[in-house]
């Protein structure tokens, strides 16, 4: 499965995984912090929170 958007080379294996990849493309990012950063997937979240 390859990515669609322009420029970028990601292939993988398992379209559930594509999907994934993908949210990271759009604008939209649900998982906020307090800090006032945002992300489009709850384990960037998480990664964040425990770096910060």
């Amino acid at each position: 499965f390859r990515c669609q958007y322009a420029g970028c080379p990601a292939r993988f294996q398992r379209n559930h995984d594509l999907k994934r990849h993908q949210r990271g493309h759009l604008a939209t990012r649900p998982f906020a912090c307090s800090c006032g950063k945002s992300f489009s997937r709850k384990d960037a979240l998480k990664r964040h929170m425990l770096v910060k």
